[in-house]
């Protein structure tokens, strides 16, 4: 149901999720800027996310185990935007906290492994696994790693210069 409602709105669908990737680098940068209490913030945030995507790549489908296949032909990652995006927003708020992006990065492209590995090895999820959706992810993980830490780097850099 969810996804005929998607695919039958694809345009107020790329709207919502514009928007609330905006609202999300916004609510980063407003975090950056809190310090201590930002960073733990951020911290559930990220957990959140990282939670909502077991949510949705590994709760059991409704296809029929029999009928679940794996891709393993990488050709369409770019157009999979929401897979990209997925793993965007807990990298996003995960720099924001940690600040540490090259485990940021392997969390983020080695539970994407993992969630892969799983839907290919127990059919009962009723997931199909997909080198696409790895690579996807990836990305999505990289570009939140990417602007979570350009924030860092220009909202830090004016805090610290703001004297008190």
């Amino acid at each position: 149901m969810i996804s005929t409602f998607i695919a039958g709105h694809q345009t107020l669908m790329a709207l919502l999720v514009g928007a609330a990737l905006v609202v999300c680098v916004a609510l980063a940068a407003v975090l950056v800027r809190a310090g201590d209490t930002g960073r733990r913030v951020a911290g559930v945030l990220a957990a959140l996310g990282l939670l909502g995507i077991v949510g949705l790549t590994l709760v059991p489908d409704t296809a029929r185990p029999a009928d679940v296949r794996c891709n393993l032909d990488p050709i369409y990652f770019l157009r999979d935007h929401e897979n990209m995006l997925l793993f965007l927003v807990p990298a996003l708020f995960a720099i924001v906290a940690l600040r540490r992006p090259l485990l940021v990065l392997a969390v983020g492209v080695g539970m994407s492994l993992a969630i892969e590995a799983v839907q290919a090895a127990v059919p009962a999820v009723g997931r199909r696994c997909d080198v696409d959706d790895w690579l996807a992810n990836g990305i999505g993980t990289l570009v939140g790693i990417a602007v979570a830490a350009a924030l860092v780097a220009v909202l830090d850099r004016r805090r610290s210069a703001v004297p008190r």
